[in-house]
C-alpha cells in the first residue's frame, strides 16, 4: 500500500490521527509549526470538520502555511475547501481566518522539491511510504498527478506578489 494512492488503514491511520487528538484536547501547540489544523465545512453534510495536516513551508513573519493533498486532491478536506474556503487555521499558538490559494502543479511541485532538498535523509523513505522514487526522471510528473497544493495565509494581510 502506497499512502500517496490510497488512505491510511489500521495503526498507520490512527498515528495518522494523533496531532488531530492533540489539537483536539488542547495540546495542538506541542506539535510547533510542524503541524497545522484547517477547519472547514463538509461539502455534501454542512458540517464543522478539522484536519490536521503536515507543513511543508512556513513563513514565521505572515503565518503563511503550504500543505499538499494527496491522492489525486480527492481528499475530503481538499474538496470541501475547492466548495467553500477554509474557515479557520490554527499553526502551534497561532490561529486565524484564512485566506487561501490553490496552487498550480508546477508550485506544488517546487514546494515538495523544497521539502525534499531541506531533508534529504527522509526523502527515500518517505518516497518509499509514499510510492514515489523522487530521484527518478519522472519524479515531477509523479509529484504533480498525486498532489495538490494549497496556501494558507491570515486574510488580513494583503496578498504579496511575490509568494
Amino acid at each position: 500500500m502506497t499512502l500517496a494512492k490510497q488512505r491510511p488503514r489500521g495503526l498507520t491511520r490512527l498515528l495518522a490521527k494523533l496531532p488531530l487528538l492533540l489539537y483536539r484536547v488542547g495540546l495542538g501547540w506541542l506539535l510547533g509549526k510542524l503541524f497545522v489544523q484547517i477547519t472547514h465545512r463538509g461539502r455534501k453534510s454542512g458540517r464543522i470538520r478539522q484536519t490536521v495536516l503536515e507543513v511543508l513551508r512556513y513563513d514565521r513573519r505572515t503565518h503563511e502555511v503550504v500543505v499538499v493533498s494527496g491522492w489525486q486532491g480527492r481528499t475530503d478536506w481538499y474538496r470541501n475547501i475547492q466548495r467553500e474556503p477554509a474557515l479557520w487555521v490554527t499553526i502551534g499558538r497561532i490561529s486565524y481566518r484564512p485566506a487561501q490559494e490553490l496552487l498550480s502543479p508546477e508550485e506544488t511541485y517546487a514546494v515538495v522539491r523544497e521539502v525534499l532538498r531541506r531533508r534529504p535523509r527522509e526523502a527515500k523513505a518517505l518516497g518509499a511510504v509514499l510510492g514515489i522514487d523522487f530521484t527518478a526522471p519522472d519524479a515531477e510528473a509523479q509529484v504533480t498527478r498525486l498532489f495538490r497544493g494549497v496556501r494558507f495565509w491570515p486574510a488580513y494581510l494583503s496578498r504579496q506578489d511575490d509568494k
